[in-house]
Protein backbone atom coordinates (compact mmCIF):
# COMPACT_ATOMS: atom_id res chain seq x y z
CA UNK A 1 0.00 0.00 0.00
CA UNK A 2 1.42 3.37 -1.18
CA UNK A 3 1.51 6.06 1.17
CA UNK A 4 1.35 9.94 0.32
CA UNK A 5 4.27 11.47 2.21
CA UNK A 6 7.02 14.26 1.29
CA UNK A 7 10.48 13.70 -0.07
CA UNK A 8 13.49 15.61 1.29
CA UNK A 9 15.64 14.07 -0.68
CA UNK A 10 14.14 15.13 -3.56
CA UNK A 11 12.85 17.87 -2.70
CA UNK A 12 12.97 21.58 -4.53
CA UNK A 13 10.68 23.53 -2.51
CA UNK A 14 9.34 21.45 0.17
CA UNK A 15 8.99 17.48 -1.66
CA UNK A 16 4.98 18.00 -2.01
CA UNK A 17 5.97 17.09 -5.96
CA UNK A 18 8.39 14.36 -5.36
CA UNK A 19 6.13 12.66 -3.31
CA UNK A 20 3.12 12.99 -5.69
CA UNK A 21 5.02 11.76 -8.14
CA UNK A 22 6.00 8.89 -6.44
CA UNK A 23 2.91 8.17 -5.25
CA UNK A 24 0.98 8.64 -8.72
CA UNK A 25 4.18 6.67 -10.11
CA UNK A 26 5.17 8.91 -12.52
CA UNK A 27 8.29 10.86 -13.23
CA UNK A 28 8.67 14.06 -10.67
CA UNK A 29 9.31 16.61 -13.67
CA UNK A 30 5.88 15.63 -15.25
CA UNK A 31 4.25 16.59 -12.04
CA UNK A 32 6.51 19.69 -11.67
CA UNK A 33 5.18 21.19 -15.02
CA UNK A 34 1.69 20.27 -14.56
CA UNK A 35 1.77 22.15 -11.31
CA UNK A 36 3.56 25.17 -12.42
CA UNK A 37 1.07 25.06 -15.47
CA UNK A 38 -1.48 25.16 -12.65
CA UNK A 39 -0.44 27.90 -11.29
CA UNK A 40 0.05 30.46 -14.55
CA UNK A 41 -3.52 29.15 -15.59
CA UNK A 42 -4.71 29.53 -12.37
CA UNK A 43 -6.58 26.76 -11.88
CA UNK A 44 -8.29 27.03 -8.86
CA UNK A 45 -5.64 27.98 -6.25
CA UNK A 46 -2.46 25.95 -6.58
CA UNK A 47 0.13 27.68 -4.56
CA UNK A 48 -2.63 27.78 -1.33
CA UNK A 49 -3.20 23.74 -2.01
CA UNK A 50 1.03 23.61 -2.03
CA UNK A 51 1.21 25.54 1.00
CA UNK A 52 -1.66 23.18 2.69
CA UNK A 53 -0.13 19.91 1.18
CA UNK A 54 3.56 21.07 2.43
CA UNK A 55 2.26 21.46 6.55
CA UNK A 56 -0.21 18.96 5.91
CA UNK A 57 1.89 15.98 4.51
CA UNK A 58 4.17 13.62 6.45
CA UNK A 59 7.77 13.11 5.82
CA UNK A 60 8.63 10.14 4.17
CA UNK A 61 10.77 7.58 6.11
CA UNK A 62 13.55 6.17 4.26
CA UNK A 63 14.15 2.87 6.81
CA UNK A 64 10.51 2.43 6.96
CA UNK A 65 9.90 -1.17 5.29
CA UNK A 66 6.65 -1.03 2.88
CA UNK A 67 3.74 -2.62 3.97
CA UNK A 68 3.74 -5.52 1.19
CA UNK A 69 6.75 -6.47 2.72
CA UNK A 70 5.61 -7.23 6.52
CA UNK A 71 4.50 -10.73 6.87
CA UNK A 72 1.98 -11.57 9.70
CA UNK A 73 3.93 -14.15 12.01
CA UNK A 74 -0.12 -15.24 13.26
CA UNK A 75 -1.11 -15.27 9.56
CA UNK A 76 -1.77 -19.06 8.80
CA UNK A 77 -4.00 -19.16 5.93
CA UNK A 78 -1.07 -20.20 3.92
CA UNK A 79 -1.07 -24.12 6.05
CA UNK A 80 -4.91 -24.66 4.86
Amino acid sequence: MRRLSKIKSEAKISGVCAGLARYFGLDVTIIRVLWVLAVFFAVGSPVLVYIIMAIVMPEDDPDAVPYEDVKDEYDDSERY
